[in-house]
């Protein structure tokens, strides 16, 4: 009896020890990241703020048992995602976009099986870097146990765990940024859009030249006089504008090809027998989708608008593929004018 006794007073020597330890630890804790980034500061916020792109900077998708749906406006206040996993460690929970302030500020409320009331993940961005060209991204997580003394004693290792998993989706983050185009999309007069590119039969004449507008201008013009020669020959008509495809772009040479998309007695699909010449080839190339927009301006700004429009798309969520392409609604003498048209598209998956 007497270890009875013993046992029961030890018993409540450790329950109070325990308790009293508790009553003395954080009720919230707080752990805060912090990471730099040289992309346009509207272009990070756009990346965070929704789910389009949470796989590049949350952990919680690398789990590969994760079903998760998103619902509620695609970006901002409202968005939403639920998840849940066979792996106990990731169980189930939400993420809901609480706050939203353009630029400055995106706020999360988190639900899941771990211990804690109001959670919150927050992300606070300022201007940093030579001459505030650069963009500072605070991560700061919060919890609240409140008078659960288990949770309070969780919390010490908060910093660690939660902590840990901050540091690698911010890892994941810089990645992604570093894949997107330093130039902004915001604030454009012309809207960016995703649109649905229809199947074409198209005859296509590479160029080589030197980074030159006159030069780039009559090849231009030369290739299409032959693409003009086996359209007469072959009895086609122009199904379009004229396509220049960018093939590559460097400091002193344009690699490109000439592509004019063609009809045949209104005959669009099947096996077209086209008689071609060296300098021409025929190809029939499938429907797809792009990101496009319009431009007006000198076709010196081409290239410009082509990586605008690739880092809109990559942060909508779109990964992009194969090359980019404008239409020339101008005739090419005009293409160095400061009223010249084009309509930009760069394909996706």
């Amino acid at each position: 009896m007497n270890r009875i006794y013993e046992f029961l007073i030890s018993l409540v020597v450790v329950v109070v020890l325990f308790a009293t330890v508790a009553l003395f630890l954080p009720a919230k804790r707080v752990v805060v990241n912090k990471v730099e980034s040289n992309r346009p500061v509207s272009t990070v916020f756009d990346v965070l703020n929704g789910f389009n792109r949470f796989d590049e900077w949350n952990v919680l998708r690398s789990d590969r048992m994760l079903k998760s749906q998103v619902s509620g406006p695609a970006s901002g206040p409202g968005a939403t995602m639920t998840y849940s996993s066979l792996n106990r460690s990731t169980g189930e929970g939400k993420w809901e976009l609480v706050e939203s302030i353009p630029e400055k500020k995106i706020k999360f409320k988190i639900t899941d099986s771990s211990m804690g009331n109001n959670k919150f993940l927050t992300f606070d961005f300022y201007r940093t870097g030579p001459m505030n060209r650069n963009v500072g991204i605070n991560q700061t997580y919060e919890v609240d146990y409140g008078w659960n003394l288990f949770g309070r004693y969780a919390g010490m290792y908060v910093e660690r765990n939660v902590g840990d998993q901050l540091k690698a989706g911010t890892k994941r983050l810089t990645t992604f940024l570093a894949t997107i185009p330093k130039l902004s999309y915001a604030d454009r007069e012309q809207p960016i859009s995703f649109v649905d590119v229809p199947a074409a039969n198209v005859l296509v004449a590479t160029v080589i030249a030197k980074r030159d507008n006159e030069v780039i201008a009559t090849a231009i013009l030369n290739k299409m006089a032959w693409i003009n020669k086996i359209m007469a020959a072959n009895g086609l008509k122009a199904a379009g504008p004229m396509r220049i495809v960018t093939n590559e772009f460097t400091s002193d040479s344009y690699s490109f090809d000439v592509v004019q998309p063609v009809s045949k007695d209104g005959q669009t699909e099947g096996a077209w027998d086209i008689k071609t010449e060296a300098e021409v080839t025929f190809e029939q190339l499938p429907a797809g989708r792009a990101a496009t927009t319009d431009y007006t301006g000198y076709a010196t700004g081409l290239e410009s608008e082509r990586q605008i429009v690739r880092a809109w798309a990559l942060v909508q969520g779109a990964s992009t593929r194969d090359r980019a392409y404008e239409e020339y609604l101008v005739p090419v003498q005009q293409m160095m004018t400061e009223d010249a048209k084009f309509k930009v598209y760069w394909p996706i998956k």
